[in-house]
């Protein structure tokens, strides 16, 4: 009998849970009495990320006119909320670097942090409320792919390599290969971080955002449309004709019509090239 991603999860003892450090930033970032020094003191017991965080602030995308060389200048440069962002990018970072890194692994982790920048790009330009969610929505979207590749290295690298060279569906043959596809992984594992039940749905949703409830709907419409052009921009792994059916559905949800959505793209491509210095930090 196969088992469940929720028990597939579980059974992953190698696979580290959020890190400490994030998850006291969350915390604190949830905090509506939290200062800038409460925040500064979580994030400076963690060197690596403390040094992540300045690379961004200082990054071509936040366009300061000086340099940004202290902590607290980062976070006030940032807000709590796109420090939010940083810390869980970082934390999915290890994740899809986790063991012997190949082109695989780059592709997917590259396709994760353009979504990520073309999801919070059309949240902005919809004026969606919640931009940073939907930043790391498209971050985590494809998450459950490296959970699989952890789990599973030689038959899911066969996959991707089928998946790569010839087209094929990967959704299909996930759920023909381990009876659960890696939005359903990514949810299970989204959901043992304790992140917002928001984000847990966009992951699970993100190629049928018409199925994703009511409250989180356009969430998940704008992971599928990030998604899909990150694809149609050749970055990531499979063919985006596959998604077309997930990225009228997210059209339909989001009232976007083609020759309005031709007109967003403009303005979402120009985003990810200026964000481009993004991706070069991480």
């Amino acid at each position: 009998m196969p088992i469940t991603p929720q028990e597939l999860i579980a059974n992953l003892g190698d696979l580290p849970p959020l890190p400490q450090v994030a998850t006291q930033v969350l915390r604190v970032s949830a905090d509506p009495d939290a200062t800038a020094e409460d925040l500064r003191k979580v994030i400076s017991m963690d060197q690596a990320l403390t040094s992540q965080i300045l690379k961004i602030s200082n990054s071509a995308m936040f366009g300061m006119m000086r340099e940004v060389t202290t902590l607290t200048q980062a976070i006030m440069t940032l807000g709590f909320s796109t420090i939010k962002s940083v810390v869980i990018a970082s934390s999915a970072k290890n994740l899809y670097h986790r063991g012997t890194v190949g082109l695989q692994e780059r592709l997917i982790w590259e396709h994760a942090l353009v979504s990520a920048i073309a999801s919070r790009a059309f949240a902005k330009s919809l004026k969606f409320p919640r931009v940073e969610e939907a930043f790391i929505g498209g971050l985590l979207h494809d998450i459950g792919k490296s959970v699989l590749g952890v789990k599973f290295p030689e038959r899911y690298g066969a996959l991707l390599r089928t998946v790569y060279n010839e087209g094929a569906i990967c959704q299909n043959m996930e759920l023909e290969m381990f009876g659960f596809d890696h939005a359903m992984v990514g949810e299970a594992l989204v959901s043992q971080w304790n992140l917002a039940l928001s984000l847990q749905t966009a992951v699970r949703w993100h190629h049928d955002p018409i199925h994703a409830s009511d409250d989180h709907r356009e969430l998940a419409a704008i992971v599928a449309l990030a998604n899909h052009m990150a694809l149609e921009q050749k970055v990531g792994i499979g063919d985006p004709a596959h998604l077309d059916g997930a990225n009228q559905q997210a059209m339909e949800i989001l009232r976007v019509g083609p020759e309005a959505l031709s007109s967003l793209k403009e303005g979402i491509l120009a985003a990810i090239e200026q964000d481009k210095s993004m991706i070069a930090e991480f």
